[in-house]
Parts: C-alpha cells; sequence; structure tokens
C-alpha cells in the first residue's frame, strides 16, 4: 500500500473515531470515570433555628437561615433596603454558639443589633459582593431574650 494513502486511511480512522466519541463524552455517566471529575459541593440546607418575626405595619421579609459549621447564618440578600426584624429562641432552646449576618452592601449601609448590647455593623460599598459579618459574642447571652436587627442607611442609626 502506498504511504499516503496510508496516511490518508489513518486520518480518515481518526476522524471516524473521534466523530462517534465525541457527543458520548459529554454523558453523565461517562463523566463520572474521568479521574478529575468530582462533585459540586452541596447546597447549604435552609433551617429554623430562630423565629423571625417582624412590626405589624411591615411585610414579612425572606430571611434564612444555614449553618456552617458551628455558625448559624442569617442570609440578609433578599431584604428591602430598611427594615428590621425580631429574632427569639424556640423555648428553652439555647442561642446559637456563633451568629453571622449575610449581605449584600448595595442595599444598606449598617447592620444594627440589639441584645444584650448594641453593635452596630458598617458595610463598605465597595465591590458590591456579598459580605458576611459576625456577630459578636458579647451581643447577647444566655438570658438574652430576643434580638432586634435592624438595617438601613448610615444616617439611620
Amino acid at each position: 500500500m502506498k504511504p499516503m494513502l496510508r496516511n490518508c486511511r489513518n486520518g480518515l480512522f481518526l476522524l471516524v473515531t473521534l466523530a462517534c466519541l465525541g457527543p458520548v463524552s459529554g454523558c453523565a455517566t461517562v463523566q463520572s470515570w474521568w479521574p478529575w471529575h468530582s462533585a459540586p459541593p452541596a447546597a447549604p440546607q435552609p433551617v429554623r433555628e430562630l423565629n423571625v418575626s417582624v412590626p405589624a405595619d411591615m411585610a414579612m421579609p425572606v430571611v434564612l437561615q444555614f449553618w456552617e459549621r458551628n455558625t448559624l447564618v442569617m442570609d440578609l440578600q433578599q431584604v428591602p433596603p430598611s427594615g428590621q426584624i425580631m429574632l427569639t429562641r424556640d423555648g428553652d432552646k439555647p442561642w446559637p454558639a456563633r451568629m453571622a449576618f449575610r449581605m449584600s452592601p448595595s442595599r444598606f449601609e449598617t447592620l444594627q443589633v440589639r441584645g444584650a448590647q448594641r453593635v452596630v455593623l458598617p458595610l463598605s460599598t465597595g465591590d458590591g459582593g456579598i459580605v458576611q459579618a459576625e456577630l459578636p459574642a458579647s451581643a447577647y447571652d444566655k438570658d438574652t431574650r430576643s434580638l432586634q436587627v435592624s438595617w438601613g442607611t448610615r444616617d439611620s442609626f
């Protein structure tokens, strides 16, 4: 057989093989065989550790609660630009060991928490990404009945 014909046949064989295997390689079953394939991390599941209430004249904002290790994260990304909520415990359950608030600085400038102590958490309006601010442990103690969380512009506090 001539060398030129052999090269064409080898190239054609390679082309047909790639054409047949290409669509199959995107299949989920085949992807699990790849050594670099790893499952994406599972999304955190919302929990209900604290009761969330609002004053009678306000609409109830969407405040999700998540556990991230031993920190209860209160997600305030979907709340209006200003408002307040009241966080209370269920019965005799203790307060979480650590609490944090996840928020978007482009929505509001300041977060205030009133419990055993008043804590004001200023937010930088830098890049507009998501910010997670941890509440100091002194903001609440075992005798604190509720936490009043307010947010809005800097001038309102």
